[in-house]
């Protein structure tokens, strides 16, 4: 090991961690299925005040996303920057659902936390839209010792 370049990496104290998570616009995102992971990148808006994580999530109605959500027990969101001698990491975890219409905000609050939608190759009609919910349960941090 001692031939290996490494970095020290600290505990993140709790008000970083949410400030952090706040000015996070995405991340990974990670569901599973049995013995079969799904790890999706995501937009993301922290909602300090509900204690939750959420996610625009869309569908044409192909996609494994809602299958494994339906099946995720415990879910796992992971933001981070490593921009050489200074990185960080925040990882949170808990239960996760799709959140039903009318527990949904206005299309206008929901364009102001997330910005556009990605489209790829579908069809901007044939998409479904879906607010996603991840209840924070654990919440840490980490990064470059100073």
């Amino acid at each position: 090991m001692r031939d290996i370049r490494y970095v020290y990496t600290v505990g993140t104290d709790p008000e970083t961690v949410a400030e952090r998570l706040a000015d996070a616009s995405s991340g990974v995102l990670s569901l599973a299925d049995g013995g079969r992971s799904y790890a999706i990148p995501a937009h993301v808006f922290y909602d300090a005040d509900g204690d939750r994580l959420l996610f625009r999530l869309t569908d044409d109605g192909g996609s494994e996303k809602l299958a494994f959500i339906e099946e995720t027990e415990e879910a796992t969101f992971v933001c981070y920057e490593d921009a050489g001698e200074d990185s960080w990491s925040v990882m949170a975890r808990g239960a996760i659902r799709v959140l039903p219409d009318d527990e949904r905000p206005d299309a206008a609050t929901i364009n102001e936390l997330f910005g556009g939608v990605r489209v790829f190759d579908e069809e901007v009609d044939d998409l479904d839209f879906h607010l996603v919910e991840l209840e924070l349960d654990e919440l840490t941090g980490r990064e470059t010792a100073r």
